[in-house]
């Protein structure tokens, strides 16, 4: 996975629904550990779900 990959699928995590709160925390852990791993920011997470909503 590169940092693109990264970006799209923290993204993805962002926006979905949260069914449950055994589903938040592995969502967030998921998030956490793409942000760790590739120095992301909320800023590119933000520009990415702007882009898919057009």
């Amino acid at each position: 996975m590169d940092r693109t990959e990264a970006i799209k699928q923290a993204a993805k995590l962002a926006i979905a629904p949260i069914k449950n709160r055994d589903d938040a925390e592995q969502k967030h852990k998921e998030i956490n550990q793409l942000f760790k791993q590739f120095n992301l920011t909320w800023s590119e997470i933000n520009e990415e779900n702007d882009k898919n909503e057009k």
